[in-house]
Formats: structure tokens, sequence, C-alpha cells
């Protein structure tokens, strides 16, 4: 695979040394080494995850090409996530992408993931999808990002870890694993508490999960899954303006503190899956619930969700000659107790819409394969219906909306020596979800008659794999994408709710490139570099002024990433550094958010308590080495001029890890 898959060293966070893997996010025995489109794969070392005080995503992603990770200092509304400019849209949570852990999707029916519930410093392989991927997973499936927390082999069934930070950070992770020949198993849990980079951005998060797999016999597994999060405080500090943020980037929005907003939430999901591999090839049920409650005060309202959501999967692979065939029906579903209310002063008032919603995503989907030589052939097509409905409506608004849609795709790929060359055509849809069905002008109960999905058809061409004897490997990608009917966020007021349309259409075009140099045993070098170029082609502000031409908001066209991994025995020391170029936060393209350039360093070292079987290994982490000040995040359109999210100056971690 290339420089996004693997390397010959396992000295850097996100390395292994591979032949062959299979790619979990297709849910099919697809190879990595032949596969027909960009993807990358990474697994953390048990070094790494010793000494990496990994606390956003963006510490699994940042070597990733395509993906782009912002921390908005801001656990009420976590990660921004856009893939190949995808998701910009969203103003809370994630748009647009799927996002699985361990198996299960956290994009539920209607499309919409929340992140919370990943704890990155459990995470040991990450696999991203970097283009539209509809036929595999339907609804919301720009990109996929696919976290395991899967069990390694290691010298240490068992650790702990302690460790805190600059702006009161305190965290303690524990995690207890083993493996025989049957079984594998792996638990989990942290405690994080901080005040926050900015005033009233104060959280404390629990989160646990377990996984594991048995083997009932030669031809049977079952494999189980499950995750809680229990979120009793995220304080809501939003966006500031330019001028807020020169004069106190600290600082939080006013018209927020007053009103207490903020998230309490409690979230869990459990899942199984069963597989037999028989006579007539390998058989796989899946099915997995989710349980969240959340409590969002904001300054327009009071808004509280109760969810039930899940889903049943069933696939059969199966090998005719040359030829592989993966066909399956999927059947998800989301019920939303919902209930806002006016925001007096942090306080409960008049409700304003009551109501309970229901999603159910129904799916067939059909892969197939064929290989003659080292060239394959990949065509797949997948049917999704999906109907949204409600017991009540009020005005113009409806009980009942159903979408439909076919999400083919077609690839080819073929090896030569130690490189793969790929090309494919794919698509994707993106309904809209229950909150933006539900978010228009006038409030009220029921959903928007007039949203409908967005979809994207998508072309890419690269190449990965490596060369003087794997010591260098890459990975290069060419994309040509096309969304229409594009669902636009805007607001009417300050502070006030966001809405959605459908207007027009965009175009990205990018090229990705990443590289890994292990010119030496206990030294590597990772670099990657994205350029994005997205534009409107066909769309309109609320006064009918056309916007084309106009780029796309929130996405950079040029971002650079390095690391460089130096590990002496028995030091583990990294520096790495990320450029991000001056991109627009509005559709009018009248405001930007300035370039930054920001460098990390890590170091540790592991050191042996004599015949006790225990390894004691302190860790230092200097964030925003240069103090850089910037704004890691935007609120794309954000009504007021509130776009910026700032960024910490120079900060650190430090901590201990002891491991049995």
């Amino acid at each position: 695979m290339g420089a996004s898959v693997c390397a010959q060293t396992p000295s850097d966070t996100l390395k292994f040394t591979t032949d062959t893997l299979l790619i979990e996010a297709v849910r099919t025995a697809l190879s990595s080494n032949d596969a027909p489109f960009s993807v990358s794969i990474r697994t953390r070392t048990e070094q790494a995850t010793f000494t990496d005080a990994a606390t956003s995503i963006s510490s699994l992603t940042g070597q990733l090409p395509g993906i782009w990770v912002n921390d908005r200092q801001n656990t009420a509304l976590g990660e921004r996530i856009t893939i190949r400019g995808l998701g910009w849209r969203a103003a809370f949570g994630v748009r647009g992408i799927q996002i699985i852990l361990d198996g299960i999707p956290l994009t539920v029916a209607d499309g919409q993931s929340v992140s919370n519930i990943i704890d990155p410093a459990f995470v040991t392989r990450t696999e991203l999808i970097r283009g539209p991927a509809g036929s595999y997973w339907g609804n919301s499936s720009g990109g996929v990002l696919y976290l395991s927390t899967e069990a390694k082999r290691g010298d240490h069934p068992f650790y702990v870890q302690f460790q805190g930070g600059s702006f009161g950070e305190l965290k303690e992770n524990i995690v207890y694993q083993q493996q025989a020949d049957n079984h594998k198993f792996k638990a989990y849990s942290s405690y994080k508490f901080e005040k926050g980079y900015r005033d009233y951005s104060q959280s404390k998060l629990l989160r646990s999960g377990v996984r594991g797999s048995y083997n009932l016999n030669n031809s049977n597994q079952l494999e189980y899954t499950g995750a809680l999060l229990y979120m009793p405080q995220a304080e809501h500090p939003s966006g500031l303006t330019a001028e807020q943020v020169d004069e106190d980037p600290r600082q939080a929005n006013t018209g927020f503190v007053d009103t207490e907003a903020g998230k309490q939430v409690t979230q869990g999901q459990l899942g199984l899956t069963y597989h037999r591999n028989g006579t007539a090839g390998l058989f796989t049920l899946t099915g997995y619930g989710l349980y969240r409650d959340l409590a969002n005060p904001l300054p327009f309202g009071i808004i509280t969700v109760n969810r039930l959501a899940g889903g049943l999967r069933s696939t059969l692979e199966a090998n005719i000659e040359n030829l592989e065939i993966n066909a399956g029906i999927e059947h998800k579903f989301q019920h939303d107790d919902r209930k806002e209310f006016e925001n007096i002063d942090g306080n409960r008032g008049t409700a304003t819409v009551d109501q309970t919603e229901n999603v159910q995503n129904q799916a067939a989907f059909l892969h197939s394969r064929y290989h003659f030589k080292s060239v394959y052939w990949s065509a797949s097509l997948r049917f999704d219906r999906i109907a949204f409905s409600t017991d009540t409506t009020g005005g113009q608004n409806t009980g009942n909306r159903t979408f439909y849609a076919f999400s083919p795709g077609l690839g080819i790929s073929f090896e030569t020596g130690s490189s793969t060359f790929f090309a494919n055509a794919s698509t994707s849809f993106e309904a809209p979800t229950t909150t933006e069905l539900v978010n228009r002008p006038g409030d009220g109960n029921g959903f928007n008659p007039e949203l409908k999905p967005e979809r994207t058809l998508g072309f890419e061409a690269g190449s990965r794999g490596s060369f003087l004897d794997g010591m260098i490997m890459y990975d290069v990608a060419l994309y040509y994408l096309w969304i229409h009917d594009l669902l636009f966020p805007y607001q009417l007021e300050t502070n006030g709710p966001v809405y959605y349309r459908n207007q027009g259409e965009t175009r990205h075009r990018g090229i990705e490139l990443s590289s890994s140099v292990a010119a030496f045993r206990d030294f590597a070098v990772d670099l990657t570099y994205t350029l994005t170029q997205a534009e409107f082609e066909k769309a309109k502000t609320l006064n009918n002024r056309s916007l084309r031409g106009n780029l796309v908001p929130g996405i950079p066209e040029h971002r650079f990433h390095s690391a460089l991994t130096w590990t002496p025995d028995p030091f583990w020391i990294q520096f790495s550094g990320e450029y991000v170029n001056s991109y627009t936060v509005n559709n009018a393209n009248t405001a930007f958010n300035d370039a930054y350039f920001t460098m990390d360093a890590k170091v540790s070292i592991s050191k042996k308590i004599a015949d006790s079987g225990v390894d004691i290994i302190p860790f230092f982490n200097l964030n925003n080495i240069f103090d850089a000040r910037y704004n890691g995040s935007t609120v794309v359109n954000a009504f007021g001029g509130r776009y910026f999210e700032p960024a910490p100056g120079r900060n650190w971690r430090a901590g201990v890890t002891m491991a049995f």
C-alpha cells in the first residue's frame, strides 16, 4: 500500500508494517492493495499509545490527506470534520460523511454524526475512504472515517495513564485487554475535566467501551462492541467576530453565557456481529442499538431530544472463479422525542415544538469485483428509501417526507511491480437531517416540505506504492466532485437558529499527496499535502445575488502537514507542523480566516522496573511551540460576523503511563 497505509518502521504514531489488509470500512473482503479508490489506513503502536496525549480526533488524522479535523475548543459542538470539502456546512456535529466506531455507525439514519463518544486515546486503527461511498453506506457518505479500538498484540495487557495540562485539563485512562486462541477482549474507560482555553468552555466527560471477538469454531465467530458517553457539562462559548478575537480571543459570546448555553448528554450503544463461513460463502449479520439523551440550551431556545436508533444488516459474500459478489440488505431506524422551549435566562419557557420524529431507512445493495491477472474491475449499486414522519404538523409544514436514492459506483485497479494504479466513478447523497427539516423560519411542529437531498458525483484517479526497496512510500490522488441541490445553512438574526434551503451547485477538485521516508531504523519523515479548490457553480444569496465563481466557505485551498519521528531506545521524539492557508468563511467571500502555521513536539522515555514486569513511561507534549495566534475553526455564514473559534497559543500536556 502507499504512504498512507504502511511504512518500514513502527516508530510513528500511526504506522505499521504489513503486506495485505482488509478494508473494514467497506464491510466486505476488499484488499487494501487492490482497492479501486483512495483509502488510507493507519495503526498506532503500543509505544505511541503510551506517549501521545491524544485528546482530539485530529491526532489520528493529521497525517492523512483529504480529511481536515478542526478542534473548535468547544466540547458542546465537537470537532468540525470535512473530507474533500464535504461537510463544510455543519454548524455543529458532523454532516455529509460517515463515522464508524468499532463497526457501529455513529451516523444515524437521518445522516447526523456525533463524535463526542470517541476517545482518540483508545483508537488503535484508523481507516479513511476519501471519496463518495454511497454504494457502500448510503445516506451521508461523502467519505468514510472508520475507527477501531481493537486489542493489538503487545507486551502489556493492562495500563493506566494520568495526564494534566494547560487550561485546567485533567484526564485518566485505564485499559485491560487479553488475547487467547479463541477470544480477544478489550475494555477501556477515561474521565476528562477541563476548564477550557476560552471563557465559559468548561466540560466533563466520562467515556467507556468494550470490544471483543469469540471464535465458536472454525466456521463461526461472534464479535461484540459497546460504548458509553456521560457528559454532564459542556459549556458553549460560541463564535466571535474578528474585532472580538483581536480584543480577547478567550472571551465568550455574552448571549450564550447569559442563557447558559451548552449540552448535557448521556449516550450508550451496543452491537453484535455474527460471521459464518459456509459452502455458499461468508454470511454476516450485524445488529446494533443506540440510546442518546440530550439537553441543549441555546439563546433562541432549549432543545431536548431523547433518541433511540439502530440497525440490522445482513450480507453474503461469494467467490465464483474470478468473480467476487457481495449482496445484502440493511434497515436503519431512528426515533426522536423532541421538545423545544423558549430560553428565559437559562430557564424553560413556553413550549414551541413538541413532537416525535421517526426515520426508517431500507436499503439493498450489490457489490461485484472481477479480476484477471493483476487487473480488478468493480461495480456496485445501492438503493435507499428514507422515510421521515412525525406525529404533529403546523402551518405549511408536513408530517411526512420520503426520499429515494440510487448510488452506483464503478472502478478499476491494477498492480505493476510495487505500485497500484486506480480510477473510479462514485456517487453519494445527503438527505436533510431531522434537525434541518424542523428548523425553518416560522418554527412550529412538522417538517419543511421544500428541502430535498444533496447529491454528489465524483471521479478520481491515483496511485500508491513504494520504491527504493520500500524506503519511500507514496500515495497520490486527483479528484473532481459535482455537488448539486446544495443544503445551504443561513441565519436571520444574531444568536438565532440555523435554517437550511436547497440552492445551486458546487464543484470540488483537488490533489492529495502523501509520502513516508524511512531511510534509517529509528528515523521516519512523513509529508502530506492537500489541494482543494471548491467553487459555487449555481447559487444565489437570500437577496438573489449570484454566487457563481465564489469560493465555498470553510475550505482552505492548501494544507500541508509534516512529521519527523526519532525513536532511539528508550526515547520517543516527534516534531510535527501544519500549514493552512487563508480561506473564506461566508458565501459572499467578504470575510476570511487568516493563514496559520503551528508546530508541536512530543517526547517520552520508557523505563522498565527490574523484575517487576512494569514499564513507567513519562511523556510531555508541547503544542503551538511558536505561540501562533490563530483561529483553529470557523462557523461558516454565521450571522453578525461571528465566524471565528480561536485556538490556544502555546500550551502543554504531561503525564505518565504505567503498563503492567
